[in-house]
């Protein structure tokens, strides 16, 4: 090869070098729906249409109807009863039975006043309970995105493993074509083409299994986002070059590790159960004082004789005041309750500080996977790039008569195999970037 095709070679490598490791001033690490716009939308559509994100909302509701019964304890409770009854009754001094008409009823109002702030604690429990259902949500969504994000990524993959496998078919039959007619014109003995009769089956194996492949990753697409099944068309052939961003990962893993107080999803869960635990512990500790409540009402009892008219009374009650009721003794049960509210907080709390721990390690290592994931990507892009320059001068040596067609179709063939393995390289680089952003809570994309 001539000293200016290197030359221009080490170029563009330097300049794909720098645009790597450089980033873009002020702007953070690359998404895979900041490289393909049309993955936003997807993933938007999907948060609202697919069937595992709508049982998720389903499960929104459960923590809304808790909530509302939760609450229930601060209102007064309402009921009454009505009794109509028809009796024989025997008195003393008359002779056999009397028929009669039996009417009872009542009506009663019944108003919590101070409970040691059982009551109030217990309302707040739901309310975080309710705050815990949309952290899960949160969490959930962040996932799913990462799935999708995934799955459309490897689909842009298997589209370009389809393409791969067509033209590797096209080469090993055109090779099939022209063994067989030398077999036929006795150029060749017939032990000389199985080898080539191999490869064309393979190649055709290797076409329609890529071919099934990339049928079935579109139709799992559609049921993970639930759409209608992405067109061929609509997949990208490939995924662009794209620009590093070490400076910026470095600088989100720093302020990411400087906090106090992380605020991912599962952090905030770990958080509200302690402060569960903690409303529980104080429950439990009043469950043998005595409690306090507002009660009013009517009651009525009557009888009504039907051998004499005037042998009839009837009693109504109307009444107001205060109730006291008091467990005094449950055979040790509050103690056991006391105890086990206690540990269950002592475990929450042990499994947050676990939590925050483990979160500062698996960002560090998000972080280097980022890096190798972009080293990676370096090597790839420079192989590619070298391939893509040695198949120009291989088509430019063809035209002036100094190579031949076999040639050119090795080194295509070549190019397209790095290209599979540099748009690999690109995939990987974009969901390690993705996960990174995702676990540290700079997902600019996932919503509540």
């Amino acid at each position: 090869m001539k000293s200016s095709h290197w030359k221009h070679i080490f170029g563009l490598i330097g300049m794909l070098t720098f645009g790597l490791f450089a980033g873009r001033a002020g702007d953070g690490p690359q998404l895979p729906e900041d490289v393909f716009p049309e993955l936003r939308q997807i993933l938007a559509d999907a948060a609202e249409q697919s069937p595992r994100m709508m049982s998720r909302k389903l499960e929104l509701l459960i923590a809304d109807g808790d909530l509302v019964q939760a609450k229930a304890a601060l209102y007064p409770s309402v009921g009454g009863s009505y009794s109509l009854s028809k009796a024989n009754d025997k008195r003393v001094g008359i002779l056999g039975t009397l028929p009669s008409d039996k009417t009872y009823y009542s009506f009663s109002i019944t108003q919590p006043l101070f409970h040691w702030g059982a009551i109030r604690n217990t309302v707040q429990i739901g309310e975080i309970r309710r705050l815990i259902a949309d952290e899960n949500y949160g969490e959930a969504h962040r996932l799913f995105l990462q799935e999708i994000r995934s799955a459309y990524l490897t689909l842009i993959l298997n589209k370009i493993s389809l393409k791969n496998s067509t033209y590797n078919r096209k080469l090993a039959e055109d090779a099939l074509v022209v063994a067989e007619d030398r077999l036929q014109k006795k150029v060749i003995a017939e032990g000389a083409i199985f080898q080539t009769r191999m490869n064309a089956d393979q190649a055709l194996l290797n076409q329609e299994t890529a071919d099934w492949y990339f049928k079935v990753a579109k139709q799992d697409f559609a049921t993970l986002t639930g759409q209608a099944e992405l067109s061929d068309g609509q997949i990208p052939d490939r995924i662009p070059g794209l620009i590093g961003s070490s400076q910026a990962v470095a600088q989100i893993l720093s302020g990411f590790l400087a906090k106090d107080q992380v605020d991912t999803a599962m952090a905030k869960i770990y958080r509200q159960q302690i402060e569960i635990d903690e409303l529980s512990y104080k429950i439990q500790r009043t469950r043998l004082r005595p409690k306090l409540n507002f009660v009013a009402g009517i009651t009525q009892d009557q009888i009504s004789y039907t051998s004499d008219i005037s042998a009839k009374y009837a009693l109504q009650s109307q009444y107001f005041g205060l109730s006291v009721s008091w467990s005094i003794f449950d055979g040790f049960a509050t103690r056991g309750a006391i105890s086990s509210a206690l540990a269950r907080k002592r475990l929450s709390e042990r499994n947050y500080s676990i939590y925050s721990e483990n979160l500062a390690h698996d960002a560090q290592k998000a972080a280097k996977s980022v890096d190798l994931a972009l080293r990676q990507l370096v090597i790839s892009e420079r192989l590619l790039d070298n391939a893509g320059n040695f198949l120009s001068y291989v088509k430019e040596d063809f035209k002036r008569g100094q190579t031949s067609e076999a040639e050119i179709n090795s080194a295509q063939a070549n190019f397209n195999n790095l290209e599979s393995g540099t748009n690999a390289s690109r995939r990987d680089y974009l969901l390690r970037v993705s996960e990174f952003m995702s676990l540290t809570n700079e997902d600019g994309v996932a919503v509540r």
